[in-house]
């Protein structure tokens, strides 16, 4: 009868393997270049809107652990923003990643994926938001912010 040998990653927490959600980073400007994520304005939790009938800018950087043995597989990553009262504001962001193994890698090792979205996002009106991000069947992650109108600014949602 053969043995199987022991990995590195048998003896992970349960829920260590399945990817899921690093950080997600609300941003004015974010890119993911060779593994390594460049945020301009990051950790914001205050936008400052001049006119809520046109969409905001919003960039997001999302860090995905991918462990070792769900590497070398596609996985859906979902981002989306929506407002206090729960509405999805759309564009609804799905994309697939797959993290392969480096040479080098240790047994057992996690890998972080870097994701970096920039868009636009049309918001209601001044009032607490967040973006949520999520891969697979994984806890999502969320990351809240407040929209203002501009200092000295009444918010202009609906008027022509």
């Amino acid at each position: 009868m053969a043995t199987r040998t022991k990995r590195a990653s048998d003896s992970l927490p349960k829920g260590f393997h399945q990817p899921e959600i690093d950080f997600l980073i609300l941003a004015d400007r974010a890119e993911g270049i060779n593994g390594k994520l460049y945020l301009m304005g990051g950790g914001w939790q205050e936008l400052y809107v001049s006119d809520f009938d046109h969409p905001a800018p919003v960039s997001l950087a999302v860090g995905v652990l991918v462990p070792w043995n769900a590497t070398n597989e596609d996985h859906t990553l979902k981002v989306y923003l929506e407002h206090e009262d729960g509405t999805r504001l759309p564009p609804d962001v799905s994309l697939q990643l797959n993290a392969g193994r480096p040479p080098g890698a240790v047994p057992g090792q996690s890998f972080r994926a870097i994701v970096a979205i920039n868009g636009n996002w049309k918001l209601l009106g001044p009032g607490m938001y967040r973006a949520i991000a999520v891969v697979g069947d994984s806890t999502p992650r969320c990351s809240a912010f407040r929209a203002l109108p501009m200092p000295g600014q009444m918010p202009t949602v609906g008027e022509s």
